[in-house]
């Protein structure tokens, strides 16, 4: 069972290192305006939004959260393919609705399924050292995608993810039922956690992050090919990127141990300015290889420390509620808007003006945690 997990997640973060950082470039191929492109990369997390209606109503159905896997995994592959194929910016636009609408349930369900199985093993503080299968997933998709097909990406990213795709609905059916389902955000829950101040301030705060985090994934390789970085060099620095994600998560339980979460969420929202202020001066890309350390630590801190945070923060009653809507704000409504922004200023000053906009949206971010945890200390 545990070589079921680990394969889930290397073969779904494999395909998020094709998607993620070179989506931009098969649409910029296929000769969308930055406008267009930003549009389509904004509306693409916020429509996973709107569409969870759709998925709570599919759980109500099936009532298996397998089911659900094999439904969104066989829409990707389908999406995908529509994406590459689609001959108009509308059709383009639609199916990548599709690819978001069809991705959006299956990294919280597959997180939930994992959390479920540790608690029954007894070893929930060990979900690091299954996620870091992932990071290794991330890692060896984007350097061969960039290395070996960036240039030829509308030949073969809609063959790969559909393939990839296929293979992960298969997998799924395999993978162990606990008797809970997938919960969609609640309404009760949701009346409940807003009037939680800290809760509400940490949302905020992510809101923020969540947008300088989806610029830098969406965007980070038009900016090296700015600076004429070769196509192995590009699959070098997101590679690494993803890499240095690993050794975090094997010490994190021993950090876990000795700083508390609030800390640790503070030391991944003090490196993001950090990194974005490198960015600006940077003229030569393979000076971008040593800042990528920097993403190990702010991924470490929202992607796995955040979780074991709100659970804390809403209680276990509250749960699904608040880590979905915590995966919403910073991936659906802070990436949305900050990829949208990011088209925009990219047709309007250039790439570089990106990390501008990044490194004030990330000083924004880290004041709100700053008043949060500052807030939280004087009340207890």
């Amino acid at each position: 069972m545990k070589f079921r997990f680990q394969a889930f997640f290397f073969l779904q973060y494999f395909t998020n290192g094709i998607y993620g950082p070179y989506l931009v470039v098969l649409l910029s191929q296929k000769g969308f305006s930055g406008a267009q492109i930003g549009l389509m990369l904004g509306a693409m997390p916020i429509s996973s939004i709107i569409f969870q209606p759709v998925w709570g109503y599919l759980s109500d159905v099936f009532n298996q959260r397998r089911i659900l896997l094999l439904i969104g995994s066989l829409g990707v592959a389908l999406a995908s393919l529509g994406l590459v194929y689609a001959e108009t910016f509308v059709a383009a636009f639609l199916y990548s609705i599709l690819f978001s609408v069809m991705l959006a349930p299956l990294n919280p369900i597959i997180t939930a399924m994992m959390m479920d199985h540790l608690e029954e093993l007894g070893k929930p503080e060990s979900f690091s050292l299954f996620r870091l299968w992932g990071s290794l997933g991330f890692g060896i998709s984007s350097i061969l995608m960039a290395g070996l097909l960036l240039d030829r990406i509308l030949d073969y990213f809609g063959w790969i993810m559909a393939v990839i795709y296929v293979i992960l609905s298969g997998l799924c059916l395999t993978l162990p039922e606990t008797g809970q389902t997938y919960e969609p955000m609640g309404f009760n829950g949701l009346g409940v956690l807003i009037k939680k101040s800290e809760f509400l301030i940490f949302l905020a705060g992510s809101a923020f992050i969540g947008a300088t985090l989806g610029i830098s994934l969406n965007y980070q390789t038009l900016f090296l090919q700015h600076l004429d970085a070769s196509s192995w060099l590009i699959g070098a620095i997101i590679s690494i990127q993803a890499l240095m994600e690993i050794p975090f998560m094997l010490i994190l339980p021993a950090l876990l141990r000795r700083f508390s979460l609030r800390w640790l969420i503070m030391a991944g929202a003090l490196a993001l300015p950090i990194r974005w202020l490198f960015y600006i001066f940077i003229n030569d890309p393979a000076w971008v290889l040593p800042t990528q350390v920097i993403n190990g630590i702010s991924t470490v801190s929202f992607f796995v420390v955040a979780l074991a945070y709100i659970d804390r923060l809403v209680g276990t009653q509250w749960r699904a509620t608040g880590q979905g809507v915590y995966s919403s704000v910073l991936w659906g409504i802070g990436a949305g808007l900050g990829s949208m922004a990011g088209g925009y200023f990219l047709g309007w000053f250039g790439v570089r003006s990106i990390w501008y906009l990044n490194l004030v949206l990330g000083l924004i971010g880290l004041g709100l945690f700053l008043v949060g945890f500052k807030k939280s200390e004087t009340t207890q």
